[in-house]
């Protein structure tokens, strides 16, 4: 039961802080269009939002590998 709730908060502490980066990215997109990343990722990296990113997106996976793995 502890875990899945540990389990529970990372997941949802992802989901809020990637889409927390989406939406600031999207408030302000990319002027140039690049085909093979798309819109979002270049807006992403324009704005210097990558680290925390990738820093969200381990929170998630964390959460999801503990919730799988009991």
């Amino acid at each position: 039961m502890n875990n899945s709730i540990k389990s529970g908060f990372l997941i949802l502490s992802g989901t809020i802080g990637i889409v927390g980066i989406i939406i600031a990215a999207m408030i302000s997109p990319a002027t140039s269009w690049v085909t093979p990343p798309g819109r979002m990722i270049v807006s992403i990296l324009d704005n210097g939002l990558l680290i925390p990113f990738i820093l969200f997106l381990i929170l998630f996976l964390w959460g999801i590998y503990m919730l799988l793995k009991k």
